[in-house]
C-alpha cells in the first residue's frame, strides 16, 4: 500500500557546542510509518542536573510509541514522554530536576501537526523566507505578549534564556498543538543553538529556491562561521501530499 504522503527529502544534523561537552540536543531524523511522517528534536535544559537525559528519553520514547505502532495523539505522546522523565528522575536522584523541551511534527495527507513544549522552534519554508510555526514559552515572549515590551526591544535581553514551559520531572507542562492544512512544502524543527544565530535575520534570504539539503547546509555553515554559541540541531523534512 502506497503511502498517503510522498517524502522528497529529509535533512538532520546534531552537534555538541565544542567537542568537550556533552550534547544535550536529541533528534528524531524522519521515520515513515503507514499514515504519517514524523519527526523531532528535544532541547536537554541545560541548567537542570540530567538535560541530556531527559532529551533522550522524549526522543526515545517518541520513537518506540511510533514504532510499535501506536496510534496515540500527540497530548497522548507527550504525557507519556513526562511520565518516562519522573520515572527516570525518581530511579537517579541526582537527576531529580532533569528537564528537556520537545517540538514534534506529524505530517498526514490531510494535515501537519506541530505540537512543542519550550523554546524549540519549527519552521516552513515560504518563498524564500522560513516563517516560525511555533511560540516559545520564554519570560520574553511573555513580556511580548503582555504588551510590556515589544520584540525589537528586547532582542538580545536575557529573557529569551529563560524557559517559562518544559517537561520537568514532576511538573506539569502547558502542550501548544497547532494544526494546518496539509499541502507541500518544507519543514524545518530546529533547536536555539540554530536559529539564535541568525539574530532575526532572515534565515532563508534569496536562497529559497535551493534544495532542503543546500538550505540547511548554508545554515550550518553560518553557525561554524561564528563560532556556535550552544549544542545545534536540525531535523527537517521536504514533502508532497495527495
Amino acid at each position: 500500500m502506497e503511502h498517503p504522503i510522498e517524502l522528497v527529502e529529509a535533512v538532520a544534523f546534531s552537534h555538541p557546542k565544542n567537542s568537550m561537552k556533552e550534547n544535550e540536543d536529541a533528534i528524531l531524523p524522519a521515520v515513515i510509518t503507514k499514515n504519517a511522517i514524523f519527526i523531532a528534536l528535544a532541547d536537554g535544559v541545560g541548567g537542570s542536573n540530567g538535560g541530556s537525559t531527559a532529551s533522550k528519553i522524549a526522543i526515545s520514547t517518541l520513537r518506540k510509541e511510533i514504532l510499535d505502532g501506536n496510534d496515540y495523539s500527540l497530548k497522548k505522546i507527550f504525557h507519556k514522554v513526562s511520565r518516562n522523565i519522573n520515572v527516570e528522575a525518581e530511579r537517579q536522584i541526582d537527576k531529580k530536576d532533569m528537564a528537556t523541551t520537545l517540538v514534534v511534527c506529524k505530517i498526514t495527507s490531510s494535515k501537519v501537526e506541530i505540537a512543542n513544549v519550550g523554546d524549540s522552534r519549527a519552521y516552513v519554508i515560504e518563498g524564500n523566507s522560513a516563517n516560525k510555526l511555533t511560540i516559545d514559552h520564554t519570560k520574553k515572549q511573555e513580556l511580548i505578549d503582555s504588551g510590556v515590551f515589544k520584540s525589537s526591544e528586547l532582542k538580545g535581553h536575557h529573557s529569551e534564556n529563560v524557559l517559562t514551559n518544559s517537561l520537568r520531572a514532576n511538573k506539569e507542562f502547558k502542550l501548544d498543538i497547532k494544526t494546518y492544512e496539509s499541502i507541500s512544502g518544507s519543514i524545518l524543527l530546529m533547536s536555539d543553538g540554530v536559529y539564535q544565530a541568525f539574530d532575526g535575520t532572515r534565515i532563508i534570504g534569496n536562497r529559497g529556491g535551493d534544495n532542503l539539503l543546500q538550505v540547511c547546509s548554508n545554515l550550518k555553515q553560518r553557525i561554524l562561521k561564528n563560532g556556535p554559541q550552544d549544542d545545534f540541531s536540525l531535523v527537517a523534512v521536504c514533502f508532497k501530499s495527495g
